[in-house]
């Protein structure tokens, strides 16, 4: 039994080991963003669309701290908008484990944003943003 568990725990290190040593660099491979995608599969993602949203103004100074305890050198949160541009909620996509907390939510949704349109027409989007250590 001590060997079994022996053996587990280094396996964990190990991955754990392989997986600092591959971190995610780009917000378009954020581990959730597939799964965001599958809940509101009428958005379509900001970067594919005709004519991609982009913000109204510009942005506001946003908090540190959403990066400073991500524990990551890259936090990536996704920010669902409706046909008009409007953000409707904002989900962090890496790191998986990290939440907002309500007056970080609150900055980021306070950027109003172009509509994204495809085809001509205005659709809701989504749109990831990065908050990096540079």
């Amino acid at each position: 039994m001590l060997k079994i568990m022996l053996l587990a725990v280094t396996l964990l290190a190990a991955n754990s080991a392989l997986a600092r040593d591959r971190p995610i660099r780009s917000c378009e491979k954020a581990p959730l963003l597939a799964e965001i995608q599958k809940l509101l599969p009428d958005h379509v993602i900001g970067e594919t669309a005709d004519v991609e949203p982009k913000p109204v103004e510009k942005l506001p100074q946003f908090p540190r701290s959403i990066w400073m305890r991500s524990g990551s050198s890259l936090t990536c949160v996704v920010v669902v908008l409706d046909e008009t541009g409007k953000p409707q909620d904002a989900i962090v996509s890496h790191p998986s484990r990290l939440g907002l907390t309500d007056q970080e939510k609150q900055v980021i949704l306070s950027v109003q944003w172009t509509p994204a349109q495809l085809g001509g027409q205005a659709r809701p989007s989504l749109v990831s943003m990065d908050f990096e250590i540079r």
